[in-house]
Formats: C-alpha cells, sequence, structure tokens
C-alpha cells in the first residue's frame, strides 16, 4: 500500500451489528455477501456448552481513500500508522417516546385526511428523566490484542442499578471489536411486562452510538469518516435473509442523497434474484412460504431462478407475470394477495389500510419494472460461487461488502417497530452520505410530553442527526416482548394458516425439529414417513414450549426468562442423490438447542379438520379469535 497517497480514512462497516446472547463466548458477525451463516459447534450450534445463545460481535476496519475517493487499502496499527479507536454507547429507550406506530405513514400523520396522533413520553411520571437513561462514559482502545476490565461499558445506571452495555477488544491486526452486553432485562418496581412495546419502568441492556477513530501516518493526522453500532436482538436464523433488507431500506433513502446508487440498468444478481432468493428461503422458519414457495411446490423459486433470469423475449410472460404479483409501494388500493405475504407498518385487525401488508422500498419496484421489462444485466451463472472470506474482494470492494453483509443480515420492515432498527432509518434526513448516519452536534432537546410527526420529522428535530443510544431508543422496551409478540396468521384460528408472518427470519415461526431432520436424513426409513417429517403442515411452533399465544401476558415474561433456551435454526447438511434424484433438499435448516423445560412441550399444528369453536386446543393452534394486535402490539 503506498502510505504516501491516502488523503482520508473511513471505518466499515457503516453500521455495524452486535447481537446479545447469555453467552460469554462471541462470534464475528457477518462481514461478506452471501456468508454462510453455519453453525460453530455441530452439537451445539449456535449456544455455548451449558446452552446460552452466542453473543454477536461488530468488527470494525479503517479503510484509507485517496483524493480522488479511491480505497487504497485497509490501515492497521504499524510503526508507520497510529490508530486510536473510541466508541461512546448509550441506552435511552425508557427516557423516550412510547411506540404506537411509524410516525412517518398516513395513518400517524394525518396526511390522509384521519386526525393526526401523538406519542406520549415513556415514564412519563418519573421526575428524574436522567435516571431512565444507561449513558456510560465514552470509552478508546488501541493496539493488537487489547482488552480487559477498563474497557467494558459498565459504568451507566437504571435508576441506581448498574446495567453493563458491552465492552471493547482489538483483535490480532488492531482492529475494533465491540462486544455487546447480555441480554438482560429487568423492571425497576418488580411489576411483569404487559405489552409488546412501551413497558412502564423496565430496561434492557441493547445500546447504539458512533464509532470514531484517530489515525495518522508518519505523525500526521487524517480526517476519519465515523461508523456506528447497533446492539440488536439475537438472531434466531442466522443465514436466512429478510425480504426487504435494512441495506434496501438506506439504499433507499442514500439515492435522494447521491443518485448515483440509482443504477443504468439492475443486475439480476445483486438486485432482483435476492428478492426470489429470499422467498425461497423463509420456507425454513415460516411454513406458509413454504406451502408457496419451497421445496418441490409448483413455485418452487429456486428451481426457476435460471430462468427468472433470462432477459430474453421468450421468458417476457414469466417476468411480466411475477412482476404484477409485487405489491406497489405507493400504496394506493389493497393488494392483501400480493408478494411479500408480511404485515406492514399500519398491521390492524380488521385491516383498513393498505399498509396492512409489506411492499417493496420504491427503488426495488423500480428495478423489478426494468427487469419485467428485459432492461437488466442477466449476470446470473448457476456454478458461481460467492467469495465467504473478505480477502476474496478487490480491496476497492471490500468497504461495500463490509457494509452490505451487515445490513443485509438485519430488516427492513415491517416497522412495527421491528427487530434491529426502526423507520426513522428510511428518512434521508438520519444520514451525512448513504449509509453514514450524521452525528448531533447540539445538545438533545426536550420536545415536550408528545411527540408528533410534524416535529420529529422536521429540520433540527430528533432526526436530525444521532447521539448514542438514538438509534435503538425508538425500539421497544424490553426487547423480549416485542421478539414474542411478532408472531403470525392474526386471523383467528384455522389449521395450517402460516400468513401473514412478521419476522420470521429473526423470530421463526414454524420449523424443522433435530428429530424430523433426523427421520428426512433416513434413507432406511420409508419414503413416505420421510416426506411426513419434511411437510410443511407438520413444522414445529417455535415457541411450542411457552405457554398458549391466548396467554399473552404469560409468554412475554416467560420469554424475558427463557429467550436463550428456545432453538436455533441453523444451516445443516441435506440429503445426497437418491436413485439419481435430488428427493429433498441438499441444505437443509434445521432448529438446534429447544431446551425450554418449564412448560410441558406442545405439538404444532396438524393438517387435520377441527371445530373453529374448539377453546382446547394445544398451545401453538389459535382461538377463533386472538386479541387485536394493537390491543397488545
Amino acid at each position: 500500500m503506498d502510505l504516501a497517497s491516502v488523503a482520508y480514512c473511513r471505518i466499515h462497516p457503516a453500521i455495524g451489528i452486535a447481537r446479545v446472547g447469555g453467552s460469554k463466548e462471541f462470534l464475528i458477525g457477518p462481514e461478506v455477501p452471501n456468508e454462510e451463516r453455519r453453525p460453530p459447534s455441530p452439537k451445539y450450534g449456535f449456544k455455548d456448552k451449558s446452552g446460552k445463545l452466542l453473543r454477536q460481535a461488530a468488527r470494525f476496519r479503517i479503510y484509507g481513500y485517496d483524493k480522488y475517493g479511491k480505497v487504497v487499502g485497509e490501515l492497521m496499527p504499524s510503526k508507520s500508522v497510529d490508530v486510536t479507536w473510541s466508541v461512546e454507547v448509550a441506552n435511552t429507550k425508557a427516557a423516550w417516546y412510547d411506540f404506537d406506530m411509524a410516525m412517518d405513514i398516513p395513518e400517524f400523520d394525518g396526511s390522509q385526511g384521519t386526525p393526526p396522533m401523538a406519542s406520549a413520553l415513556r415514564n412519563a411520571d418519573a421526575k428524574d428523566r436522567a435516571s431512565l437513561a444507561i449513558t456510560p462514559k465514552p470509552r478508546a482502545i488501541s493496539g493488537r490484542r487489547t482488552s480487559g476490565k477498563k474497557y467494558v461499558f459498565d459504568d451507566g445506571k437504571f435508576f441506581k442499578k448498574s446495567v453493563p452495555l458491552g465492552e471493547l477488544q482489538t483483535d490480532d491486526e488492531g482492529r475494533l471489536i465491540f462486544l455487546p452486553a447480555f441480554g438482560e432485562s429487568a423492571s425497576a418496581d418488580g411489576k411483569p411486562a404487559t405489552t409488546f412495546a412501551n413497558n412502564v419502568l423496565w430496561h434492557d441492556d441493547v445500546a447504539d452510538g458512533p464509532v470514531q477513530a484517530t489515525v495518522s501516518i508518519n505523525g500526521k493526522a487524517l480526517d476519519v469518516e465515523h461508523a456506528w453500532v447497533v446492539v440488536a436482538p439475537p438472531d434466531y436464523a442466522p443465514g436466512i435473509i429478510a425480504f426487504i433488507t435494512m441495506y434496501d431500506v438506506i439504499r433507499d433513502a442514500g439515492w435522494k442523497l447521491d443518485p448515483s446508487l440509482l443504477p443504468a440498468k439492475p443486475s439480476y444478481t445483486r438486485d432482483i434474484m435476492p428478492l426470489f432468493q429470499r422467498l425461497a428461503d423463509n420456507q425454513w422458519v415460516n411454513a406458509g412460504f413454504g406451502k408457496l414457495f419451497g421445496w418441490r411446490t409448483p413455485e418452487d423459486l429456486d428451481a426457476l431462478l435460471a430462468s427468472l433470469g433470462d432477459n430474453s423475449e421468450f421468458v417476457a410472460p414469466l417476468r411480466e407475470a411475477m412482476f404484477r404479483r409485487f405489491r406497489n409501494p405507493d400504496y394506493k388500493e389493497m393488494q392483501p394477495e400480493a408478494i411479500p405475504p408480511v404485515y406492514g407498518d399500519g398491521m390492524d385487525l380488521p385491516p383498513h389500510d393498505p399498509r396492512q401488508w409489506l411492499a417493496v422500498t420504491e427503488l426495488q419496484y423500480a428495478m423489478l419494472a426494468k427487469w419485467a421489462a428485459g432492461d437488466f444485466i442477466a449476470d446470473y451463472d448457476p456454478k458461481a460461487k460467492p467469495p465467504q472470506k473478505l480477502d476474496e474482494y478487490p480491496v476497492e470492494e471490500q468497504p461495500w461488502a463490509l457494509d452490505y453483509a451487515a445490513l443485509d443480515n438485519t430488516i427492513g420492515g415491517p416497522f412495527h417497530p421491528g427487530c434491529e432498527m426502526t423507520w426513522p432509518m428510511r428518512q434521508p434526513i438520519m444520514y451525512d452520505k448513504p449509509f453514514r448516519l450524521k452525528l448531533r452536534k447540539t445538545q438533545p432537546q426536550d420536545y415536550g410530553p408528545e411527540l408528533t410527526s410534524k416535529i420529529a420529522l422536521a429540520p433540527g428535530g430528533p432526526l436530525d442527526g444521532s447521539a448514542p443510544g438514538d438509534v435503538s431508543r425508538w425500539m421497544a422496551v424490553p426487547w423480549q416482548t416485542d421478539t414474542s409478540s411478532c408472531l403470525y396468521a392474526y386471523v383467528g384460528y384455522q389449521d395450517g394458516v402460516f400468513l401473514p408472518t412478521f419476522w420470521p427470519v429473526r423470530v421463526p415461526n414454524n420449523l424443522l425439529t433435530q428429530e424430523q431432520y433426523d427421520i428426512v436424513k433416513d434413507v432406511k426409513a420409508p419414503l413416505a414417513e420421510r416426506r411426513a417429517a419434511f411437510a410443511f403442515d407438520n413444522r414445529k411452533y417455535w415457541l411450542r414450549a411457552l405457554p398458549p399465544r391466548e396467554n399473552y401476558q404469560a409468554v412475554i415474561n416467560d420469554f424475558v426468562k427463557q429467550w436463550n433456551e428456545v432453538g436455533v435454526v441453523t444451516q445443516q447438511p441435506g440429503t445426497p442423490l437418491e436413485n439419481a434424484r435430488q428427493v429433498f433438499p441438499p441444505v437443509m435448516h434445521v432448529e438446534l438447542g429447544m431446551e425450554v423445560k418449564s412448560v410441558k412441550p406442545r405439538t404444532l399444528l396438524k393438517a387435520e379438520s377441527s371445530k373453529l369453536d374448539d377453546r382446547s386446543v394445544d398451545a401453538d393452534r389459535r382461538p377463533a379469535e386472538l386479541p387485536n394486535p394493537r390491543s397488545f402490539r
């Protein structure tokens, strides 16, 4: 590397994602696009020997750029290069406002004729507002293989209780590793949780904040563009990607700041194919996706990827027909049967708003239209294998790969409120430039007892620059109550109803258990028995060991205690060819590590008739009328 050509630096990923877990052990989050998230342990999967979930650490790197904006290379501490990292994180959820609904949609802001809404302060009766915010001091770290107690964010408090928010380390090359906290949540007054998002006097230990660095080369200080770290709940289905990711959402916001993000022609493999691949891969976490797009179904999307990537006139009818099935993001009409079969920001029962369901972003819809017309780069190669290591990418692509990989493994909707981040991330006012959050340079303002869309979205408002804790404060408190609330099929009890759903790639709905997987893999077993074990109608309910869904408060409070014990959907080898046929998938995703024992496990939905008014159903069967999601969401 020509160090003399380095004019400035940037930290990548621009937004790094860490995830809580109960284990002291950890793994590094995804660093390349399409990274296979294989379980670290064949026996324990993504848990340690004691059954605790591994934490996901976020690793940050510094890249030097020349005066023309071209990547020169990664900078690491050496005799010529000095690097000092600085990180400040906070958790300010309890001191912020309630989450009621995304503030940038018409139902909330009143732009379609309904009265505008407002969200009240959380814990409004607490006079000492500062005691609600967990704000440890910043930490700085340098060198290689550096760690220790002084790098732990352990001086923040919720009232008088110490609440650690993670720690810093450096790896063998001096890159920064941010380790999250352990996912602990509690109530200051000992009262149980009652709702999905706004539990009074509760706190958790997720956090967020800026990642900065000072860099000098041969004694000359360089400007360094900061990054951000966001701590999120666990990923209970690593490697399965959401239909809309946070990368998609921020890219859609980013092109309004930088039109170069708009491709002249969409790439099939980068811009179009991922949507179809995600629809297919969701078969491992929601049985409805499996019945629509899964293995050996009439619309097995894995089998159609090559045809969908053909830009010839011969395939035009297929492309056009598929495009017509996507929901239009203008939300001008109700489209309940459109793709994706996912709830949206305005979900309610009965539905009354087109935002009852999720749509692709405006940019994705425009690229899909070009694809349908054959105006795209047909770059599909069935033999191509994506790189699995960062150094397999050219150095000029590595910053993009880091930014993409971190955000591609997050969820871009529905924002009710979401898993990792929520609706503010789609607002251009949040960013200095695409993917790089704007630092707030002024003191936080008092926005009063209620927050409206007009205040929230205005210049100088809470989105116009961020400080520690400002990204995660919009999320649910504690995170466990939201994770265990956002399930699927809030339509009244019917056997075999699995859709619509919320966030199955982080919060699985229906899955293939280890016992079912063993049967499928047993080539000596009768084929009919193996097919039955694999069948989507026989997939098991993820939270089957918790109380019945209709016992809502019991579910969310049990999950606060037992979130480490539920299963994780992990990639496993499938079956080889049998009589020259691929009878079952060559790769499967299987539940490992389900160890909840406080409630006797129950069997999932069975494809059998049942009276609609039968209230004595299994834990995972839905009663004739579940509570309206807005009564507890």
